[in-house]
């Protein structure tokens, strides 16, 4: 069983970490001029290049309608391309056009030097 003091260790560093990630939103958001929900959402295609969206939206534990509106949006601005699947044409797919891949590549790089950053000052 963990002392009280333990405890506030962990909640502490919680807060800290909730702290630094809300900063790192703002500043992604300052820097690119874009949402944190817009930014995650080109974040989401790191692990997979293409995707249905059924499955981004499981990706974002978000509602398909809700990702849908975002991808619509993602589409409008070029950052997303909508295709259908290779085996069954019913099935829509999204994947980052060149100018998304850039700006998801920038945003990762972004986010990266902002943790060594903080891990810098924790050692």
């Amino acid at each position: 069983m963990k002392s009280e003091f333990e405890n506030r260790d962990i909640s502490g560093l919680m807060n800290d970490v909730l702290k630094s990630i809300a900063l790192l939103n703002k500043a992604i958001e300052s820097h690119f001029g874009m949402s944190s929900a817009r930014t995650l959402t080109l974040l989401a295609f790191t692990e997979k290049r293409i995707m249905r969206m059924n499955e981004l939206s499981e990706a974002m534990s978000l509602k398909t309608s809700t990702s849908t509106r975002m991808i619509d949006s993602l589409v409008e601005d070029g950052f997303v391309e909508r295709g259908n699947d290779e085996f069954d044409r019913r099935l829509v797919t999204v994947g980052l056009t060149i100018k998304g891949k850039k700006v998801a590549k920038d945003i990762k790089a972004f986010r990266d030097r902002y943790f060594d950053s903080i891990k810098d000052k924790v050692k």
